[in-house]
């Protein structure tokens, strides 16, 4: 029977690829579109819903279109791209302040929350968070010193996205019957991760992953970016 896969956080059409390979490697597939956008709009062979990030019931919402469309959950992929999401978010206003936390991080609080909530109803699945690394003027050796620091409100989502993603393999990597997956891409090739991404989660079946891992790792072995 074909997985079930919820993909949000670059929304159709910025997150083709995402969609594109999830359907050819065999899974029913629910991407999100950005707030909005008609919900009718779907890409060949898929599912969508507009997402409105600051709302739990759109996060909710999500979730129960992805069962009622294909009856199962098996996966749910979070996908932060801090360049692609540069130039919406460079504001440090007010209004821009709150419109990143809104977006970027209380979105995927809610929707990692919706996600476990659902895998632990029916005592399986994974969470996959991916994170397509944008550099900080906070910490330069990440940077590079030919790199433009990205904007004060997206570097501190980054850093809640990063925190978010080790505090929920943290809690539930040992004694729970649902996976946690963290997933750092240096590469900007949407194609490039998807390739390997879903081909390394078919190789995983049920097996547990810890920290983060880097796109083109082997099964069975892990990278880590922050230590």
């Amino acid at each position: 029977m074909k997985k079930t896969t919820l993909i949000a956080g670059k929304d159709y059409p910025a997150g083709t690829a995402y969609s594109t390979f999830a359907v050819e490697a065999e899974r029913n597939v629910l991407i999100t579109l950005p707030y909005g956008v008609d919900s009718d709009i779907s890409p060949l062979n898929t599912e969508t819903m507009a997402w409105n990030r600051p709302s739990p019931i759109s996060a909710r919402g999500a979730v129960l279109k992805a069962l009622n469309a294909y009856k199962s959950l098996d996966e749910v992929i979070l996908v932060f791209d801090a360049q692609f999401f540069a130039p919406d978010y460079t504001s440090g206003d007010i209004e821009g302040i709150s419109h990143s936390v809104d977006d970027l991080i209380l979105g995927y609080s809610y929707m990692a929350h919706e996600a476990i909530t659902q895998f632990e109803k029916q005592g399986s699945g994974r969470l996959v968070f991916i994170l397509k690394y944008a550099p900080t003027s906070a910490n330069p050796v990440r940077s590079g010193p030919d790199v433009r620091p990205a904007s004060i409100p997206l570097s501190v989502a980054q850093d809640a996205y990063i925190a978010l993603a080790e505090n929920y393999a943290a809690r539930f990597e040992n004694d729970k019957p649902y996976q946690i997956t963290l997933v750092r891409a240096d590469t900007n090739s949407d194609s490039e991760i998807c390739t390997w991404l879903f081909s390394y989660l078919n190789d995983l079946q049920n097996r547990k992953t810890s920290g983060w891992l880097k796109v083109g790792t082997k099964t069975g072995r892990v990278f880590s970016f922050l230590k």
